[in-house]
């Protein structure tokens, strides 16, 4: 309900609705539109293996004397740490609907700071859409790129 509907239906100032919702419950205005695409638990347990994974890598890592060169110049022999997240490259991709009929407005909710996180996974399909891919590392994007429709990635 819109704080103008609400004012209307109880007979009061739209301003005094507005400071009841907003101050004293709390409540704000969140687009549902804005949520993370759906991640199931298949997802979770995977991504919590994996993070397991690389924290016992790095603890193995700090216990050694693990090193690499980085240069060899006339005053001797240079060596850094090896670290491992600056090795890690990552990415992820999604179909980014070129229409899409929901209007931000149209999917704001009224919730409150406890309320549990609004879900809206369902994406309206739209005539166009491309696949757009990113791939950063710990210092930042490495490279982002947009694949249209019917076009195909291949290895060359």
């Amino acid at each position: 309900m819109k704080i103008r509907e609400i004012a209307l239906k109880l007979e009061i100032p739209k301003c005094t609705v507005h400071e009841i919702v907003h101050d004293t419950l709390v409540y704000q205005k969140l687009s549902a539109r804005w949520v993370p695409k759906m991640i199931t638990e298949d997802h979770k347990l995977q991504s919590v293996e994996i993070s397991q994974s690389l924290m016992l890598r790095c603890q193995q890592d700090n216990g050694d004397e693990d090193t690499m060169h980085i240069g060899v110049g006339p005053g001797g022999d240079f060596r850094a740490k090896n670290n491992l997240f600056d090795n890690l490259i990552t990415g992820d991709e999604t179909w980014v609907h070129l229409n899409t009929p929901d209007t931000k407005r149209y999917s704001v909710i009224w919730k409150h700071p406890s309320s549990p996180v609004s879900k809206k996974f369902k994406v309206q399909r739209s005539a166009a859409k491309v696949m757009a891919t990113v791939f950063w590392d710990a210092k930042g994007v490495i490279l982002s790129d947009i694949l249209l429709q019917g076009q195909c990635i291949n290895s060359a």
